[in-house]
């Protein structure tokens, strides 16, 4: 008998869920990786919304044993770039080695080089991916660019993995790669796909889920194929689907199952930070009367973000018409004052750790670039806006 974490893998490849999707012309991405990693001297450039599935395409067609992956983060100076690569795919990173025979061998210090590292990842057939690239600094980001140019002419197979609307410009705009790029936009997915991964693994696991609560987890998925497997398997585990007497699924353990995703989800702090905003002394901050009590406006963002429909990329006009829905009677935010307290979040947001990139306001759009927070605002507070 199947069970359900073997058909439900959020944080893992999936085999009977994973689902391949059209990228282009009929091709699927699958099909498009395969084309741009046997092009000798490209790199290839993955982007695509967090949480959709780029990592999990690149160990589907590489395969994990060949797949090596550096964070961007990971690298912390340029002086140490090649030995995070090398010592990422199990090389030594310092050493003797002895040439020769017993009466006439010579031993020499052995370091890790640009030169080792690409000689090293060719011998084992191993492929670099370096994930979320946009945490690297923009100096890192640039020089790896550099390096990476003439690392590909020699043969290495690189993956750079990013988020759209964020700073890969130092290998689009690179004027040295130029020619030398094979860009893969991985597109959100779609209802019709994301379907697709309840359908096969509830099927799989022998239970029927009505058609409504599969559209239910859809919506709230938010083109996340990894959110709908926590989802999924969240649901199997509360009605027992592992002990051969699964109950039947209802609205009300459908809704458990959402706050039940929320539990692993580390986000209170993010929250805080979020509500407490930019601290300035001397004024105290405007509230609005609400249907959950008086808020102020970092707290209204959070509640707007917060309604249906849940979506990851929210207009400016969009994000004050929520807000403005928000407050009870005549007295409502304006334009300006919007504009000012995004901004603030966006400069608290910049002074803190990669784990408090949730948002990003940039273009007059306010991006939510975490899918799983948006979840928890949803389903991991009470009534009150505050943590369960």
């Amino acid at each position: 008998m199947n069970k359900s974490s073997e058909i439900f893998k959020p944080g893992a490849l999936p085999v009977t869920t994973y689902i391949s999707r059209e990228a282009a012309l009929g091709f699927t991405y699958e099909e498009r990786l395969e084309q741009a990693l046997n092009m000798s001297g490209y790199i290839t450039l993955i982007s695509g919304p967090s949480k959709i599935g780029k990592t999990v395409l690149c160990e589907r067609v590489v395969g994990i044993d060949n797949l090596v992956e550096v964070l961007g983060s990971d690298f912390l100076n340029k002086e140490n770039v090649w030995k995070t690569i090398g010592a990422k795919a199990g090389m030594p990173l310092s050493g003797m080695v002895t040439t020769g025979n017993t009466d006439n061998s010579i031993s020499e210090e052995y370091i890790v080089t640009r030169e080792n590292v690409i000689a090293y990842y060719q011998e084992h057939e191993l492929v670099l991916l370096i994930d979320d690239f946009h945490y690297a600094s923009e100096e890192i980001q640039r020089f790896l660019s550099q390096q990476l140019k003439d690392a590909i002419r020699k043969g290495l197979k690189v993956i750079i993995s990013s988020l759209p609307h964020r700073c890969d410009d130092a290998i689009r705009t690179n004027p040295d790669l130029q020619g030398r790029i094979s860009i893969i936009d991985i597109k959100p997915w779609s209802k019709d796909e994301l379907r697709q991964i309840p359908r096969k693994g509830f099927e799989q696991l022998g239970i029927h889920v009505d058609d409504k609560y599969i559209e239910s987890l859809v919506g709230e998925s938010l083109a996340s194929p990894q959110l709908m497997q926590l989802l999924c398997l969240n649901l199997c585990v509360l009605i027992k689907v592992d002990s051969g007497n699964a109950v039947d699924v209802s609205e009300e353990i459908i809704k458990k199952a959402y706050k039940f995703s929320t539990l692993n989800l580390d986000f209170k702090n993010v929250t805080a930070v979020i509500s407490n905003g930019k601290t300035k002394r001397g004024r105290e901050r405007k509230k609005y009367c609400t249907s959950k009590g008086e808020l102020d406006l970092y707290s209204l963002i959070l509640e707007a973000i917060a309604q249906d429909p849940p979506i990851e990329e929210i207009g400016f006009d969009d994000l004050l018409t929520r807000i403005n829905k928000t407050i009870v009677g005549d007295d409502k935010v304006t334009p300006k004052s919007l504009k000012e307290y995004l901004g603030n979040i966006q400069e608290v947001l910049n002074d803190k750790n990669r784990t408090f990139e949730v948002l990003e306001w940039r273009d007059n759009v306010l991006y939510v670039i975490e899918a799983l927070f948006l979840f928890y605002l949803r389903w991991g507070r009470n009534e009150q806006g505050t943590e369960y």
